[in-house]
């Protein structure tokens, strides 16, 4: 079983530690506050009240040995700095670190954090993409400009197949699977053959601007 530490128990930590608890992983969370550790205590594997900016104290709890760590220190960014550093130190083989802003981001990344998050960003980025496109259920940020789309309820495709459209060529749009929004069932990478029925939602991977440009030749 994979050994997942996440550093820092505020409310993304909490919720990211037993979100993957209940997947399954092993989960040791560390804060230094009481409280937060108390909450979280009967939801993930282990949870310690422990400085995370001393390198000992890191050392001594084991956390060298985990698959995975991921600092979640919500407001204190030298405590983030610190734990990022003291972690590559020690040898965590991957470290995803939050940022609270882009200076912090790359301060992170320059000790060796392997990724960066900025989950309020994230999240606004999706939210705004949803406002903009009622239909576009889902936007995953992903690497650089592309992510993953979900889209649904498209009359004009309704009835037509993927060859027909051709999504790859005229766009640079790939299908990567289409779920049934009846019951969640997914075809992964479809054939060409595949009608588009009403009840589908197509999970598209490309760029921003790709998608962009796809929704605005559906509205015509």
């Amino acid at each position: 079983m994979r050994q997942i530490a996440v550093i820092g128990l505020g409310n993304f930590g909490y919720y990211l530690g037993k979100e993957l608890y209940r997947r399954g992983f092993d989960v040791i969370g560390l804060d230094i506050q009481q409280e937060l550790v108390q909450r979280v205590r009967s939801e993930i594997s282990q949870a310690i009240i422990a400085d995370s900016t001393e390198k000992e104290t890191l050392h001594t709890l084991g956390i060298a040995q985990a698959d995975l760590a991921v600092v979640t220190i919500g407001t204190n960014m030298l405590a983030s700095i610190l734990t990022t550093f003291h972690l590559k130190e020690l040898g965590v083989k991957r470290v995803y670190a939050k940022a609270l802003s882009e200076e912090h981001g790359q301060i992170l990344e320059r000790i060796g954090a392997d990724e960066i998050l900025f989950p309020e960003k994230d999240l606004a980025l999706s939210l705004a993409g949803r406002i903009e496109n009622p239909n576009m259920l889902q936007y995953l940020p992903s690497i650089k400009d592309y992510g993953i789309f979900e889209l649904d309820h498209i009359e004009s495709l309704q009835g037509k197949n993927l060859r027909e459209l051709d999504l790859i060529n005229r766009f640079n749009i790939q299908v990567i699977a289409i779920r049934d929004s009846r019951d969640n069932r997914l075809t992964f990478i479809p054939k060409a053959d595949y009608v588009i029925r009403q009840e589908d939602v197509l999970v598209l991977l490309c760029s921003n601007k790709s998608m962009q440009r796809f929704l605005m030749a559906l509205r015509g």
